[in-house]
């Protein structure tokens, strides 16, 4: 029972640090150049993304209560916050890199650079990296083996969907995207 309420209390502080972090880092966010709202076609997956979430916050709070069987390591707990500040950290890097390019919209502005610079030198969507470490964390801190599982399965489709509407976006209205695209991974940076 003990364990049960420990646990608990970690799934509570991993699923705060998740929304408190998504909260934190927005108004941390540079101003946007151009519109941050664009046409409803470029609003691609924000649903999706707030089920994700929500569906998440759910499996992360319940997952105490599961068999013990599938339980991790006490470590777990800490380790995950730290990896939701390793995600934070990511988040405020890449928003500082694109400047007032980091918008909610997938949209192309007038004059809109292909940044190359600090994340993006390593992959082309670290932004989005940044919230699966922070949802990964969130997960893993409830120190229960199937809420990583779950949660990562859940977001990780939501941002692959996010991702490849960027992508396309991106190749067909930003000059030079597609050759950035061609050498840069999308997530995980390739080992030199």
């Amino acid at each position: 029972m003990h364990r049960t309420v420990t646990d608990t209390l970690w799934a509570a502080l991993g699923v705060g640090g998740a929304f408190g972090g998504m909260w934190a880092v927005e108004r941390l966010r540079p101003p946007v150049t151009g519109d941050d709202r664009g046409e409803p076609q470029h609003q691609a997956g924000i649903g999706e993304l707030t089920r994700a979430y929500v569906f998440s916050a759910g499996v992360i709070a319940a997952s105490p209560l599961l068999a013990d069987g599938v339980r991790l390591p006490r470590w777990c707990g800490p380790a995950g916050l730290v990896v939701q500040a390793g995600g934070i950290g990511l988040r405020v890097w890449a928003m500082r890199a694109l400047r007032g390019h980091y918008a909610h919209a997938l949209r192309v502005v007038p004059d809109q650079p292909v940044v190359r610079t600090g994340p993006y030198r390593h992959v082309r969507h670290p932004g989005y990296a940044s919230v699966l470490l922070l949802w990964l964390g969130a997960a893993t801190s409830a120190r229960n083996a199937l809420a990583p599982l779950l949660t990562l399965a859940a977001v990780g489709t939501a941002y692959r969907h996010r991702m490849d509407a960027e992508d396309a976006l991106l190749r067909r209205d930003l000059p030079g995207y597609a050759g950035y695209a061609a050498t840069t991974p999308r997530l995980l940076p390739r080992p030199y």
